[in-house]
């Protein structure tokens, strides 16, 4: 694979110029980024695992010629980012705490959107490859799921490395997480690796990737029943149907489709047939009185009742993941309320609300302009994944307190960035007008 074809994965992209190697191994060092962003009980020194790639990949690009392309406008999400940061400015002023920037909430804020934001936009040129390398690492996570159930409940502790989050005693409750700290964790980054991998499949050609991306579905399947979390197909389900009946099928196409969810379920069936009976029957049990369902709308409600104190500057970044916190005799345990959205305007205020909100709005509003505009056959339809997963990652966000996790972030931001690079969603400058060379296909790159 040459570095021209390196550098775009979908025909319809205006192409800057020929990457160098900084900008090569940047991109390879996102993607193992990507790759460990699930990981979350993975934390050498107190740091994410994957943070040491983002930070490394965003080095190489500071050092490389491409660094202008730092500055990639029209994705929606470096507006959305710079609200937020602002809420955290805000915030630290009216608290007084400005000179304790370097806490843990602000630095994680910082990077987060200051730096991985922009990173991910500038990447996501080759999306296509991008987004093999993410499912590939939550079908690691998932098989070490699997063989902590199967085979020694000692394997996540084992490979777990100074963890800041529990391991949700999954043996002993019946719930597995692997290495992503909580089951609900597990079960979303599954749902999500899913709908990706179910998106790549209908443009696939090549019969061995395609086997390859079943075998994935398989595993996160698998995963995704292991943690017991009904949050898995409430949140799934939207984003195939949005995936499926929004891009015209041909008989073709919805033959694979069909035979690809009949080799998933024959498999689970085979291999595991008590499982899918225990995960069925805790699915039927959920009510408005289930104690799980009813603690969440306490903690939503006492969170909202917490926000009309001070619903303008919060109640500082150094609450974060705070907001709803009450105890609960059934779960015997403190637990906050479970939207997303609730803690950034608990914790910075409106900004941060309005902020939360835009990192979805604007990059949605960007892809429908786009697709409007009747793009390649390709780009159209990542244009369509990227929507049925903005939706799936938004149902995510407000079932679990996602506030600083990657894995739903950092698909944000690549998708998002998808749109600034459409055609005539970006201003080229003088020096980056003259395409180099022929894009490669999205069948060329998955299998170069």
């Amino acid at each position: 694979m040459t570095s021209s074809t390196a550098f775009a994965s979908l025909r319809g992209f205006p192409e800057i110029r020929e990457p160098n190697a900084l900008f090569q191994l940047s991109a390879f060092l996102f993607r193992m980024g990507l790759t460990l962003e699930t990981f979350e009980v993975v934390r050498p020194v107190g740091i994410l695992l994957a943070d040491y790639f983002f930070f490394s990949s965003l080095l190489l690009l500071l050092c490389g010629r491409e660094r202008h392309l730092l500055k990639s406008k029209g994705s929606g999400v470096l507006a959305a980012s710079a609200v937020i940061l602002c809420g955290l400015l805000l915030s630290l002023v009216v608290s007084g705490s400005i000179a304790n920037i370097a806490a843990g909430n602000e630095i994680r804020i910082i990077a987060l959107f200051g730096l991985f934001a922009p990173l991910a936009v500038v990447h996501s040129k080759n999306i296509r490859q991008n987004l093999f390398f993410l499912i590939g690492g939550v079908s690691i996570n998932c098989i070490i799921a699997i063989l902590t159930a199967w085979v020694s409940p000692d394997i996540s502790k084992a490979l777990a490395i100074t963890p800041k989050v529990d391991t949700y005693a999954g043996p002993d409750i019946g719930r597995f997480s692997g290495l992503a700290g909580h089951s609900n964790i597990l079960a979303l980054s599954a749902a999500l690796a899913i709908l990706i991998a179910v998106g790549l499949l209908l443009s696939e050609k090549k019969s061995r990737v395609r086997w390859a991306i079943l075998l994935q579905i398989l595993l996160c399947t698998f995963g995704a029943l292991l943690s017991g979390s009904r949050t898995f197909l409430v949140s799934l389900i939207p984003g195939l149907i949005v995936l499926l009946f929004w891009r015209a099928m041909n008989r073709r196409v919805v033959l694979r489709v069909c035979i690809g969810f009949f080799v998933v379920w024959a498999g689970v069936h085979y291999l595991a047939p008590g499982l899918v009976t225990d995960y069925t029957k805790r699915f039927g049990a959920t009510s408005a009185e289930d104690t799980e369902n009813y603690g969440r709308l306490l903690t939503a409600g006492v969170a909202l009742a917490e926000i009309s104190q001070r619903p303008i500057v919060g109640w500082g970044v150094d609450r974060f993941g705070e907001a709803g916190m009450m105890f609960l005799p059934d779960e015997g345990d403190y637990l906050p309320a479970h939207v997303s959205f609730l803690h950034y305007w608990y914790a910075e205020g409106l900004l941060g609300a309005v902020g939360f909100l835009m990192l979805f709005i604007l990059p949605v509003r960007h892809m429908l302009q786009s697709l409007k505009k009747k793009p390649s056959d390709n780009l159209a339809n990542m244009l369509r994944l990227g929507l049925s997963v903005f939706l799936l990652l938004f149902i995510t966000s407000n079932l679990h307190p996602i506030v600083f996790n990657r894995f739903l972030y950092v698909p944000l931001f690549m998708f998002a960035g998808l749109t600034a690079q459409a055609p005539g969603s970006i201003k080229m400058s003088k020096t980056a007008r003259r395409p180099v060379a022929r894009l490669a296909t999205p069948t060329a790159q998955a299998t170069s």
